[in-house]
């Protein structure tokens, strides 16, 4: 692996530090918000919110007009 970043010139380990960090403050950005218990609850109620619309607009009747 260190002769890999070796052979990479300057403006190829730049673009590998930048994937990097973008990658690590994604990573940081979804274990602050999932380690937050408000936020566990929201998205609890979001998805059971989301999932009861789904079943709502499947059993309602559709009206169609024949072609």
């Amino acid at each position: 692996m260190l002769e890999f970043i070796q052979q990479l010139t300057d403006d190829q380990t730049a673009v590998v530090g930048c994937v990097g960090a973008i990658m690590g403050a994604t990573l940081t950005l979804m274990i602050s918000f999932h380690s937050n218990p408000q936020n566990r609850q929201q998205a609890k109620s979001l998805s059971a919110s989301k999932k009861l619309e789904v079943v709502n607009k499947e059993q309602q009747p559709q009206r169609r007009r024949a072609a």
